[in-house]
């Protein structure tokens, strides 16, 4: 059982480096930098997480759990569950392109469950790979970057998916 000061630490470092990495993309962030803002040493980052690898991976780890609790528990529509994950691709927008760019591999088994409820919700696993294709945090940066507002984006990205359902 985790001692209730390293669970603080824990979740400090994680948030710190969570919300670094959101402002100022993976590259930016060093562990000095995550240590500092969640005040505690950077010997107790390494410890932890070993290292920056072993630090993004956590952050990964802890940010899919949430997406999948989310998603499991509040999304009974193919336009809800793609909504739901476009906010959190936005959200985490960064940190999913940079994880879309490396070997970082910890994805697979939630992205596994996230193709399968979406298949589910659209009719068939195709249908949920073409939904999140459009979902890859390059491509949203890229429609945002040509001047689509989120908003617009969001509302694509639901009618797509509610569409593909509705063909089933």
């Amino acid at each position: 059982m985790e001692r209730a000061d390293a669970a603080r630490n824990r979740a400090a470092i994680l948030a710190a480096a969570t919300e670094l990495i959101r402002e100022r993309g993976i590259e930016a962030v060093s562990i000095d930098d995550v240590a500092a803002a969640a005040g505690v040493g950077k010997g107790t980052v390494f410890r932890r997480f070993g290292d920056k690898a072993g630090l993004i991976q956590a952050v990964v780890d802890e940010t899919a759990a949430s997406w999948i609790q989310v998603a499991s528990l509040e999304c009974r529509t193919a336009g809800e569950f793609a909504g739901t994950l476009f906010d959190h691709v936005l959200a985490s927008l960064p940190l999913v392109i940079a994880i879309e760019r490396t070997s970082v591999r910890s994805c697979e088994g939630n992205f596994q469950i996230t193709v399968d409820r979406l298949a589910r919700l659209v009719g068939s696993t195709f249908k949920a790979h073409t939904v999140l294709a459009v979902l890859r945090g390059e491509h949203i940066a890229f429609l945002l970057d040509q001047g689509m507002t989120a908003a617009d984006v969001r509302e694509g990205v639901i009618s797509l998916a509610d569409t593909l359902a509705a063909e089933v």
